[in-house]
């Protein structure tokens, strides 16, 4: 049942992802025209939220500010349009959808999370899992594959290590045939 839930529910629900982070290319620019700062962080007007940045608002975090190994293009100048839109339209598309109930949950709230495969597959350590966790009658999948073929996640980004994380983990869609594993 989990493997037909993956193919039929949870693909079908990150290609949907893909499609309004590629939509977001055209409303973050115009989208933050209309910015506004709450709490002291600049935030897209809430009829964007989707495309906003629900932890660090549209100028990203302090090494996304201060790096130029995350923000290559606009490190020197953080607070500009080009490093704004980059930081949602490309490093972290869509990433408001951690705020919805359809693209996101807490595995915290989840009745168990559970994996086939290796318990941990992180940049320095290749393997495969199949994660999945019950939240009531909603079960959430995902596949996460790194090795000599690249790197393949499809589905919610689960952490079976953890499963009493409080933040909310996503929904996604990456295939990256050209990336190697860090040693």
């Amino acid at each position: 049942m989990k493997y037909l839930w993956w193919l039929f529910v949870d693909v079908p629900l990150s290609l949907l992802r893909v499609v309004i982070a590629l939509i977001g290319i055209i409303v973050v620019p115009l989208a933050l025209l209309f910015k506004t700062k709450v709490d002291g962080v600049y935030h897209l007007p809430r009829l964007f939220a989707w495309w906003d940045n629900p932890d660090y608002g549209i100028y990203g975090n302090h090494s996304y500010r201060t790096s130029k190994a995350y923000n290559p293009l606009f490190y020197k100048n953080p607070y500009g349009f080009g490093s704004a839109f980059y930081w949602l339209a490309i490093r972290n598309p869509a990433n408001g959808l951690t705020q919805s109930k359809l693209f996101s949950v807490s595995q915290l709230d989840c009745d168990y999370v559970k994996y086939k495969g290796q318990v941990e597959v992180d940049n320095y350590v290749e393997g495969w899992q199949f994660v999945y966790a019950r939240k009531g009658w909603r079960l959430y999948t995902g596949f996460y594959y790194l090795g000599k073929f690249g790197e393949w996640r499809i589905g919610f980004k689960l952490l079976p290590k953890e499963p009493n994380r409080k933040r909310r983990v996503g929904n996604t869609f990456i295939p990256n045939p050209f990336k190697g594993i860090n040693k």
